[in-house]
C-alpha cells in the first residue's frame, strides 16, 4: 500500500446559474503564499485519505458537505526539499454557496465558474482535477460509485 501524506478537496455548489467552485488563497505567513487552491491538507496517522479530506474540509471552510465524493484524480508532485515524489488523492465536496470560515492558512476565497476556476487555480494538477469534476457530475453511474457515505452528526 502506498503511504498517503496529503489530500485535496474541491468544494463545489450547484446553483441556478450553474456549477461554482470555491478556491482559497494561501495566507502570506503560510507555505506557498498567494497560491489559489482547493482545500489541501495532511493525513494524520490512523486516518484514511477520505477521513482526512473531510476533517481538513471542515477545518479550512467550516462547512459540512451535503455530499462527498472520491474524484478519479491523483496529483503527483516532486518535493525537492525532501527529495520525494508524492501522490495526492482528490475528493470533491458539494455545499451550498456561502462564505467559508477561513482558517489561518488562507486569507481570501472566491466562488468561480468552472472555466474561471481552471484559469485561477495556481497549479496544473488543480486545473486537471477541476476539469474532471463536471464530467463526473454528468455521469450518474460513475458519480454513484464515487460517493462516500457521510456519517450522521
Amino acid at each position: 500500500m502506498t503511504l498517503i501524506k496529503y489530500i485535496d478537496v474541491f468544494p463545489f455548489a450547484q446553483t441556478q446559474a450553474g456549477l461554482r467552485f470555491l478556491l482559497l488563497r494561501r495566507a502570506s505567513a503560510n507555505s506557498y503564499p498567494g497560491i489559489w487552491q482547493p482545500v489541501a491538507g495532511k493525513v494524520k496517522p490512523g486516518e484514511t485519505a477520505g477521513e482526512a479530506g473531510l476533517r481538513e474540509f471542515k477545518e479550512e471552510t467550516g462547512f459540512t458537505p451535503l455530499h462527498f465524493y472520491a474524484l478519479d484524480h491523483v496529483s503527483s508532485y516532486y518535493l525537492h526539499v525532501s527529495d520525494e515524489i508524492i501522490h495526492v488523492p482528490a475528493f470533491m465536496a458539494e455545499v451550498r454557496v456561502q462564505n467559508p470560515k477561513l482558517s489561518h492558512e488562507h486569507d481570501a476565497f472566491t466562488w468561480l465558474t468552472s472555466e474561471d476556476a481552471i484559469s485561477t487555480a495556481s497549479w496544473a494538477p488543480y486545473k486537471v482535477a477541476l476539469d474532471k469534476i463536471p464530467k463526473l457530475l454528468d455521469s450518474s453511474p460513475a458519480l454513484a460509485l464515487a460517493k462516500i457515505l457521510l456519517k450522521s452528526p
